[in-house]
């Protein structure tokens, strides 16, 4: 566990690097919200605010979470 946050760095890079994406059909959860940050753009980020954003305007659909 020491070395979690090192080792996510190193495969999320790689993976990245290989065209691929840090999330799966089950979107993005807690622990990775401040990752998503480094691997997307801020225009990409927005997208994902304003799709959750117009179909959930309440917030009720799983709080917290980006998309």
């Amino acid at each position: 566990l020491e070395h979690q946050a090192d080792v996510n760095r190193i495969v999320h890079d790689l993976v990245v690097d290989l065209g691929g994406s840090i999330s799966a059909e089950h979107g993005i959860g807690m622990l990775k919200r401040e990752e998503l940050a480094r691997y997307k753009s801020p225009v990409e980020l927005g997208m994902m605010r304003a799709i959750k954003a117009a179909l959930d305007p309440l917030g009720i659909m799983n709080p917290g979470k980006i998309l």
